[in-house]
């Protein structure tokens, strides 16, 4: 038999239910982080919060269209630089430099000579080209500007690009003989070619300009000045993709001077949204949203909706402009904030493995939980089932009280016990089983008790 001093001490559970959520989280954590930290660090860079945009001079519209980007970038969080240039040819050079900084530029189709070294995002609106010239008989097509000076404006700019791939078509080259075979070409700004057409310097000139310059106005009400009428529109437009044939109304240009003071066919090249190779792919919609915004709403030569567009470019457009034009923003970018769309958009190639390994911790979950708030209920039983081996084996009498004041304090400790009240049956099953073994253990004290005491009368007897 056992005797007082081998009882042990009741252990004591500790406490502190919320123990097991905060080790799984911290181990789902620790995967979380495994997997996300080397995507962050090694697979994509995040999108800059600067760009800087290549433009023209400050007078014209790529300039004031840059300006518009900026502000509505900025409320994106992207700092836009807009750089002042001399025009598309320059801006392409920038774009090709590594060393220059620019990431996009406002290109006038047909300028690129490369066009693979870069990736186009769309064509923003119609330029009209026009092509005054000095005259009493009509003209309606270039060729017959044969021999003739004509302004084909300054080198890099998008005018001179464009006028000398038309004229070459016509076959009207500088010629290194006879004048009469060709043309003479004049590479003047577009101010000075326009100055020099009205005092008969020139005999013509290529300008690619919006309605309003003063110059064109200036053009159209001198008498002295004729504006081409481009009756082989359809066939230019078919040789040059990029080209679109527009027919300006008369009276378009100003109704009260009826300008023009008859319909006139031009042509139209577009003016192109161009970027670097190595653009952030997460910055393509949030500039052609932008660009919806400010171009959307069409202008003369165009409808509301009609830009930006894939169509009219001679770059390639990039596949993720073309995702844009086909499906429009991605969701991400639809419903939060660009910089946090944009680290969603980068995380969620982690989705698939980051499931994978999550799934049968998620499955786990649920009986661990139950497993450690059912341990703090049946750590208990491994005491009450040595006490009742005890009591099986058979106890002295002063073995059974000290087993009796351990019971006593494990049933005071279940008192304190937190578990769910879902757990509360198995918490009143086992104060039941202690309460059963604390009667079977008092019930042997009694009848230790009663036999003790006939054992002591006899003794008392055989005194006397």
């Amino acid at each position: 038999m056992s005797n007082a001093s081998s009882v042990k001490q009741t252990p004591v559970p500790k406490k502190g239910g919320k123990s097991g959520f905060a080790i799984w989280a911290a181990v789902i954590a620790l995967c979380v982080v495994g997997l996300v930290g080397p995507y962050l660090l090694f697979v994509e860079a995040p999108p800059p919060k600067k760009v800087v945009i290549a433009t023209g001079g400050k007078s014209g519209k790529y300039y004031a269209y840059a300006q518009k980007y900026a502000e509505e970038l900025k409320q994106e969080g992207v700092t836009v630089e807009v750089r002042e240039t001399a025009g598309s040819v320059e801006n392409l050079q920038l774009l090709q430099d590594d060393n220059a900084g620019a990431d996009l530029a406002i290109v006038q189709c047909g300028v690129a000579e490369d066009p693979e070294r870069y990736q186009a995002l769309g064509s923003l609106y119609r330029e009209p080209l026009w092509v005054f010239y000095r005259g009493a008989e009509p003209l309606d097509r270039l060729s017959q500007l044969a021999g003739k000076r004509i302004g084909i404006g300054p080198p890099g700019s998008g005018t001179n690009a464009i006028a000398r791939q038309l004229l070459l078509i016509n076959g009207l080259e500088e010629p290194a003989g006879d004048e009469k075979a060709g043309a003479v070409l004049v590479t003047n700004s577009v101010i000075d070619a326009a100055k020099a057409l009205q005092t008969g310097d020139l005999d013509a000139a290529f300008f690619v300009a919006a309605f309003d310059a003063n110059y064109i106005k200036d053009l159209l009400n001198d008498k002295q000045v004729r504006l081409l009428n481009f009756s082989q529109h359809e066939a230019y437009r078919r040789k040059f993709r990029f080209l679109s044939q527009v027919t300006l109304p008369m009276g378009l240009v100003n109704l009260s001077e009826n300008l023009p003071r008859q319909d006139v066919a031009l042509l139209a090249p577009t003016a192109m949204l161009v970027a670097r190779k190595d653009l952030h792919p997460s910055l393509v919609p949030l500039l052609l949203s932008a660009a919806t915004r400010i171009h959307g709403k069409g202008d003369e030569l165009s409808n509301p909706g009609e830009f930006p567009s894939p169509r009219y470019t001679d770059i390639p457009v990039s596949e993720d402009a073309q995702h844009f034009y086909k499906s429009g923003p991605p969701m991400l970018q639809r419903l939060l904030p660009f910089w946090l769309a944009s680290m969603v958009d980068r995380l969620k190639v982690m989705l698939i493995p980051l499931i994978m390994l999550l799934l049968p911790l998620v499955r786990a979950a649920p009986p661990l939980v139950q497993w450690r708030t059912r341990r703090k209920i049946y750590v208990w039983y491994s005491a009450l089932r040595e006490i009742d081996q005890q009591r099986a084996a058979g106890l002295s009498p002063s073995e059974i009280a000290p087993l009796l004041n351990r019971l006593r304090d494990i049933e005071h400790q279940m008192t304190f016990v937190e578990v769910p009240l879902s757990y509360m049956a198995e918490v009143y099953h086992l104060r039941l089983h202690i309460a059963m073994l604390m009667e079977s253990l008092q019930k042997l004290q009694g009848q230790n008790d009663t036999m003790s005491v006939p054992s002591d009368l006899q003794r008392v007897d055989d005194r006397t």
